[in-house]
């Protein structure tokens, strides 16, 4: 495993020595999202036009690791794939991917891949599984609130 930068994502998070908390994270969508899918655009009545469209999520691995999930454990294209944890709370660095590890179909169709790290990292980390999903709910109403287009996990599904 060649990732290290887990200080990057969480506050408490080292190099090579993640915290092994909750998490929260928000990685970018394509901007068709917006014109392409309804649900996207009735969940962002108050999109504003050239903002960013992204995606919130909660995980209880790091971020890093859930990205892997989304990149290689696609809707309907997930069995036989695997993906890496990278925070040691698998036993096993590779893991197959499964039901509960895919990814959303709007996320998987319109994801770039990349995580921005700035949106989120002052949420991160979170003890419990309440207070992860409190930290989604906020970032995605403050996110929504600045203009941008959000599509969030438990929420909007």
């Amino acid at each position: 495993m060649s990732f290290s930068n887990f200080h990057q994502h969480c506050k408490k998070c080292r190099k090579g020595r993640p915290c092994k908390k909750k998490h929260v994270y928000v990685m970018e969508l394509k901007l068709e999202v917006y014109e392409k899918s309804q649900k996207f655009k009735d969940a962002n009545p108050n999109y504003k036009q050239g903002m960013p469209c992204v995606y919130v999520g909660k995980t209880s691995h790091h971020p890093r690791c859930r990205q892997s999930q989304h990149n290689n454990c696609k809707t309907g294209d997930w069995r036989g794939k695997k993906w890496t944890c990278y925070c040691g709370m698998k036993s096993e660095p590779v893991s197959e991917c499964k039901i509960s590890t895919r990814t959303s179909s709007i996320v998987g169709k319109y994801m770039t891949g990349f995580l921005l790290k700035s949106l989120y990292k002052k949420y991160n980390p979170q003890q419990d599984p309440q207070s992860n999903e409190e930290a989604e709910d906020k970032l995605t109403n403050e996110l929504r609130s600045q203009g941008f287009g959000v599509w969030a996990g438990h929420l909007d599904a």
